[in-house]
């Protein structure tokens, strides 16, 4: 993330690591999205070009820089959440907490690492793809359907064009998937205290606890925190988490419609080749979809088994005025805290079958398009 220039921090005018986010920002800009986006006005009615031009990597693209440019915005705000973070790793008071944390910390590090490595290998096979579809025809064209106001086919142009294309895919594919992670770890982490918060709470109401007051308002607080940090985290991306949806919908839509056209109209020296592009490309949609749909419905589910922790706890052991202290909690609790895409919908596993039924639903018109216009 450093690398990329959205490491969170607060953004300072005079600070140059505030600007490194502009290197890959232009080249995702300069090489995929503007040249894709002017190319779609060359190609429009040309069915095939456009779903090409569409599923491989200019929705992508769009959302990355959606992503990029909606983190290194909240900088500050994320950062805060780290501090938070750190401050509950400090707070941890038993070894069992400890390795809880740990646990999910090493959860967060291998969905990263896995992430990272499908997705370039994503970029990989495209480009193997592209070479190899070049050199079948014996003639030259760029990795990715686009328009530039300069002759791109000539020497130099083209191999510093094609240089570019692929450097700016690689920042594509990283942007696109630390973003999702980083996302994911801070949820995974708010899912884990609440754990321990419910913990807390079926302590309460023992014989020996002579601290109840102490004890319950130091779970109040930090409950409270958890809410904000939540809080925090559906406010600065809902709107990068609705965009998300709406393009995994539609990628998801042209990559199987595309996967179809290799089957039945693609080369046959190159289809198996073709086919692991395109089943890794949608695995991975996918897979980072359904990564924020089972967040969501761990964090609601989390949230809410508060309520039941505080009325399975010894409340019965406690006076009458502090039993009805747990009341309040209880009553919080009832409204589980959720991601939402804008504010319309939440994340959740119901929300991930809906969106494999659209997808299909769109799949279907197109191809029905497509075989009317053969006809």
């Amino acid at each position: 993330m450093k690398f990329l220039g959205i490491w969170p921090e607060e953004r300072k005018f005079d600070r140059a690591s505030s600007y490194r986010v502009l290197i890959p920002v232009s080249l995702m800009f300069l090489f995929m999205a503007l040249p894709q986006t002017i190319n779609l006005y060359f190609i429009w009615g040309d069915f095939n070009l456009i779903v090409d031009n569409l599923s491989v990597a200019n929705l992508t693209v769009i959302i990355a820089l959606t992503k990029i440019t909606i983190f290194w915005f909240n900088g500050r705000s994320i950062q805060n959440l780290l501090a938070l973070m750190t401050n509950d790793r400090k707070e941890a008071d038993t070894e069992e907490e400890i390795k809880k944390m740990m646990k999910i910390a090493s959860i967060s590090r291998r969905i990263s690492i896995g992430s990272t490595v499908i997705t370039n290998a994503v970029v990989v096979l495209w480009a193997m793809s592209r070479f190899l579809l070049m050199r079948q025809s014996g003639r030259r064209a760029l990795f990715l359907l686009s328009s530039f106001p300069y002759e791109s086919l000539i020497t130099p142009n083209f191999e510093l064009t094609s240089v570019g294309q692929i450097v700016s895919a690689f920042c594509t594919a990283t942007t696109y998937t630390v973003v999702d992670t980083f996302v994911a770890m801070l949820i995974l982490h708010v899912c884990g205290q609440f754990s321990y918060l419910r913990q807390k709470i079926s302590e309460l109401g023992t014989n020996d606890d002579v601290d109840f007051r102490k004890k319950l308002a130091k779970i109040v607080k930090k409950h409270d925190t958890l809410n904000k940090f939540a809080d925090t985290i559906e406010n600065k991306f809902n709107g990068m988490l609705l965009m998300q949806m709406l393009g995994c919908t539609i990628e998801l839509c042209v990559l199987c419609f595309q996967a179809l056209l290799s089957i039945t109209e693609g080369s046959q020296e190159l289809f198996v080749f073709q086919m692991c592009f395109l089943t890794l490309y949608i695995s991975y949609i996918l897979l980072q979809i359904f990564l924020y749909c089972y967040i969501g419905e761990k964090l609601a589910s989390e949230s809410s088994k508060l309520a039941n922790a505080a009325y399975e706890c010894k409340w019965y052991n406690m006076s009458a005025k502090e039993a009805k202290c747990l009341v309040l909690i209880i009553r919080r609790a009832r409204s589980p805290l959720c991601i939402t895409a804008g504010r319309f919908c939440s994340f959740n596993l119901q929300l991930f079958t809906k969106i494999l039924k659209t997808s299909m639903g769109y799949l279907s018109v197109l191809y029905t398009m497509k075989s009317k216009n053969v006809e």
